[in-house]
Parts: C-alpha cells; structure tokens; sequence
C-alpha cells in the first residue's frame, strides 16, 4: 500500500520495547488501541456515501445515521438458523456508547434468528458488532442488522457470513481524546475505472446534533485495477470527545467497491 504524506514513525521506546504493542496488550494504563475498517459495495456516481455495511446493491443505504438519542436496539437475522440452537451464528457482542460522557461497553446477545432481540442496554452509538459463537454454517447465515428503536435507523449490520461489521465508523466519548495515526482507502475497479473522493470527516459535538461533519482530510483515488492508498499523520492527529469519526467516499461510476479504515490510540483524560 503506497504511503503518501508523512513516513511511518518508529515506535521503540527507551527501553527498548515496541510502544503499540505495549498499548495493544494492555499494558499501557489509561491508553487502549482502535482498529477500525468498513467496506461500501455500492459507492455511486456523485453521491456521497459512509463506509459501512449498509451501502450495498441491498440495503442502499448511503448514509449512517445515529439514534437521535440513547436507545434500546434491536438484533435480528433474515436466517431462522442464526440461533443459539442454529448452525449460524448463536451469540453476537455489540460495542458501542452508553452515552457521550462514558467509556464503552459492550454486552452479548443470544441470537434468536428471525425474532428480534433488545438490547439490555441502551446506546446512543453502536459501532461494532462480532459474531462469538457459531454453528457448522457459520459466522453468520444471514444479514445479522441492529436497529434502533423509536428511531427504526439501521445502526450496524454484519452482512452474510461476515461475522463482525465492517463499518468505518466511530464514537468517542467526552471522557477520552483519540489520537489518530493513521487513515486508509483502496477502490476495485468495476466495469468502468472511477475515480474516488475519499474524506475523513468528524462531528465534534454529537451530544447537541448528528448531522454536522467537518471534513479533516481528502484523498483521491483513480482505479485501474485494486487501487490502495495511505496517509499516515505525524504528529498524530488528535480528536477530542465527543466526537463521531467516519469515513466517506463519492464516486465518478456506480457501483464502486470502496474499503477504507483508520487506526487510533484512545487517551483517557485526565
């Protein structure tokens, strides 16, 4: 993957140990590492388009949407195997934001296939789900979707033998500060080569609206095969909570294959 920008930075320390495996590894107090990835199937010609499970030939839809406040949500498969007593997926673990001022949470969901299950809790922001356990036809057998609801807005979903969502999507909260190293795009060409617009964007303040994003970053990509590219940040590029970060792509030909993702380092403030 060609880098543009800045060059990787050496992360050994003083005392000779590798810092981000110390952050991954938990060994590190107060810092912890993110690693997140989308996918969008169906980027189309000049719209824009979130990187996520939901933009696809299917689904179609362009742009992820977070409850409007904290709510309940609802995990549901369009395959009646994806049970616990199925041979899909039997149990899934959605992560995600109680409210903008706590740290994340997550809790286990015990799969019922085509009957809806809530949520214990509620979330003003689910960004990851996983598939943990699963039957001889797993991951997952079906489209496994979250739904908020009041809201009825798709949330997260993990598509047909996926086992987690591929969502570049994020929420950080009031209480921690990310620190971003990294972004990332690759577009497939299709039958006809396109060019992708790709924005980092965030929404600073997503405790008083959801809508408003700030662009942070532009890359633009022209496909004429599998076309990948990088920008690395040095120094790190900082995102103080709350704050939604997300990935974005706008196409010159429908149907452009678009992955995308980013790495942080979540601070906890002091």
């Amino acid at each position: 993957m060609p880098a543009i920008g800045h060059p990787s930075t050496n992360h050994v320390t003083a005392d000779g140990g590798d810092s981000m495996l110390k952050i991954a590894q938990g060994l590190t107090p107060g810092k912890y590492s993110v690693n997140k990835f989308g996918r969008s199937t169906n980027v189309d010609s000049s719209t824009n388009t979130d990187i996520w499970d939901g933009a696809n030939a299917t689904d179609d839809i362009a742009t992820w949407v977070a409850p409007t406040q904290a709510r309940l949500h609802n995990i549901v498969s369009t395959d009646a195997t994806d049970a616990f007593a199925g041979a899909g997926a039997k149990t899934v673990q959605v992560y995600g934001l109680r409210d903008w001022d706590s740290r994340e949470s997550s809790e286990v969901i015990t799969m019922a296939g085509l009957t809806p299950v809530s949520t214990a809790n509620e979330y003003v922001i689910i960004h990851r789900m996983k598939v943990l356990t699963k039957g001889a036809s797993g991951p997952n057998a079906g489209v496994i979707s979250c739904t908020a609801d009041t809201d009825a807005t798709l949330t997260a979903q993990i598509n047909t033998g996926e086992g987690q969502t591929q969502m570049a999507i994020y929420g950080v909260p009031s209480t921690q500060t990310a620190y971003m190293t990294q972004y990332y795009y690759s577009a497939v060409k299709g039958a006809l080569a396109a060019s992708v617009a790709c924005t980092l964007l965030v929404n600073p303040e997503p405790d008083s609206e959801l809508t408003g994003f700030l662009t942070k970053h532009t890359i633009g990509i022209v496909t004429d095969g599998t076309n990948a590219y990088r920008h690395s940040f040095a120094p790190y590029s900082g995102i103080s909570g709350p704050a939604i970060i997300k990935l974005r792509g706008n196409a010159s030909s429908n149907n452009t294959d678009v992955s995308g993702g980013f790495d942080l380092i979540l601070v906890d403030n002091p």
